[in-house]
């Protein structure tokens, strides 16, 4: 194992596979000698998500290597019996969902264990470890792996998953019982279930048109699988519902590809946040997976009562996954709505119901805890907007050192004021050539306040003139934030006292009456642009005086 581990050592590689007691290994413990080769494999769904990314996975660094282990392996002849304990459990490790999605050949238990007792085995074994189907490999997009882009691993990988299939058939053909040649054996039905799940698996490159050039006539399934792959779902379904007269595979091959589907929107939701809506698929009848069985169904002839109660069998046992409206669309006009509403119409308005009310509990939740990450990200922007040097509106004035800050006085309104007119703190800062005057407001009720800020409305004097406004976009109840406002001055011009006139600006926004939050969700929301929504005012504050001396730090 630890010269096999040396990847990039081509000559410990060659000692381990021509050496004798690799054989021997082989032949005395296929178990253990099969560890040489797959240890260095992932074993499960989050070592698999691990290596793909990095373009590191089992095939990308050996491409010929596989062949020479293959031929290796397929020479071996173990010398242990065929019984329970010369089986390896293929599926340790394997995830739920990829189980889920392998669906097609599951009719019996007989896929999970499959005895060592030839090199065919043994080389399967092996090539499932390599191509991920045994330890849980996850339907990852191939533009995630950045060997997918090169041609000749491309053709590595296609060519490992033909000779997978290619043993796992030869399998089948060969283990067939002396009685009757169209009978599998225990062992042969392993391997064709093996197939089946090679040719129904999300990641699998076989090669459709080579195989099925292989496969005898009586492998309908196995035909069926690969035209899905090629894309011929409908004619796949063909093979389940008419050669093989069994509704239960039809669905059951639906079933397949709509987990396939179910799997790849995940993963695809994760690459692209802006797919805000996804889970089933219903957005149209190329999308949805059942839909072909319908028009199956109805094909034969559309006053057949076997393909009518099959298509509405099919509504009924899929009713949450179906595109509903268009899968009523293609039921004959002649069908009575008494023929659909207990098995289909009423469970589907059931279904719908208690969906609009989880939605709707969803959206609650959502929106609250929305509410509540909007409020600890106001909290924490108003306060780093409370101190003059955190400002970042006003760092790129080059405002200098500060000369002087007065004592801070409260504000006081010209006339009667609003019940909603927060208390405002004034503080005046100067500079060499400004002054930022500082207006600490706080809510004195329970509503919210927008766009509060100090507004400069004239000055009497022209040596200060208004320059900047920076205001709170969004102030909760109870809360403490500072706008602020900045005038040039030129304090040499300064006649003595200059008086300001100052105006409070701010906007009370209109509020949900059931949660008492606000309406308009993309507004008032930290420093972000655009216009609140809501009642704005403007109260008149007494006049300011701004004196010369005061630049001078008196």
């Amino acid at each position: 194992v630890d010269l096999w581990s040396y990847g990039h050592h081509e000559e410990c590689r060659d000692l381990v596979l021509k050496s004798k007691a690799t054989r021997q290994l082989l032949e005395t413990n296929p178990k253990l000698g099969l560890k040489i080769f797959t240890s260095l494999h992932p074993s499960n769904e989050k070592q698999w998500l691990v290596v793909i990314p990095r373009g590191a996975e089992p095939i990308s660094d050996i491409k010929s290597v596989p062949t020479q282990v293959v031929e290796l392996l397929k020479s071996i002849r173990p010398h242990i019996p065929y019984n329970s304990n010369s089986a390896i459990n293929i599926n340790k490790g394997l995830d739920v969902s990829s189980q889920s999605v392998e669906v097609h050949g599951s009719d019996s238990g007989s896929d999970s264990n499959l005895p060592l007792e030839s090199g065919r085995a043994l080389a399967v074994v092996y090539l499932e470890s390599l191509v991920g189907i045994s330890t849980g490999r996850p339907p990852v997009s191939n533009n995630v792996n950045s060997n997918y882009g090169d041609d000749n691993f491309h053709s590595v990988v296609t060519d490992i998953h033909n000779e997978l299939a290619f043993l796992l058939l030869e399998g089948v053909l060969s283990e067939r019982t002396e009685d009757d040649e169209n009978v599998d054996s225990d062992l042969g039905k392993i391997y064709r279930e093996k197939l089946r799940r090679l040719l129904g698996w999300h990641s699998s490159k076989v090669q459709p048109d080579v195989l099925m050039e292989a496969l005898p006539s009586t492998f309908l399934r196995e035909k069926a699988l690969l035209l899905g792959q090629l894309g011929r779902h409908e004619d796949a379904l063909r093979i389940f519902y008419f050669d093989l007269k069994s509704l239960e595979l039809a669905l059951e091959y639906c079933d397949a590809r709509y987990e396939k589907q179910q799997v790849h929107s995940v993963y695809e939701r994760k690459q692209s946040f802006n797919q805000l809506i996804g889970g089933k698929s219903k957005g149209g009848e190329d999308s949805c997976a059942y839909l072909p069985l319908v028009r199956i169904a109805l094909e034969s002839d559309q006053d057949s009562e076997r393909g009518i109660a099959a298509a509405i069998k099919v509504l009924s046992l899929r009713r949450e996954t179906i595109n509903r409206g268009a899968a009523l669309r293609l039921l004959p006009k002649n069908v009575p709505v008494s023929a659909l509403a207990r098995p289909f119409l009423i469970p589907a308005l059931i279904d719908s119901e208690s969906q609009s009310r989880r939605l709707t509990v969803a959206s609650s939740l959502l929106r609250a805890k929305y509410v509540r990450l909007k409020h600890a990200l106001t909290e924490a922007q108003i306060k780093s907007q409370s101190y003059l040097p955190n400002v970042p509106a006003l760092q790129s004035l080059n405002l200098g050192d500060p000369v002087y800050a007065s004592k801070p006085f409260k504000a006081r309104p010209s006339n009667m004021s609003t019940l909603h007119f927060p208390d405002v703190t004034i503080t005046k800062h100067f500079f060499s050539r400004y002054v930022v005057i500082q207006a600490t407001a706080t809510t004195t009720d329970e509503m919210s306040l927008n766009d509060v800020q100090l507004v400069v409305a004239e000055s009497s004097d022209e040596a200060l003139l208004p320059s900047v406004n920076v205001p709170i976009k969004t102030l909760p109840p109870r809360i403490t934030g500072s706008s602020w406002c900045v005038l040039a001055a030129s304090p040499q011009r300064l006649d003595g006292t200059a008086i300001l006139v100052c105006e409070m600006h701010y906007t009370v926004p209109a509020l949900d009456s059931a949660t008492n939050v606000p309406l308009n969700f993309n507004t008032g929301i930290g420093f972000s642009s655009g216009s609140s929504s809501g009642r704005p005012y403007v109260e008149e504050l007494q006049d300011i005086e701004i004196r010369r001396a005061e630049f001078d730090g008196f």
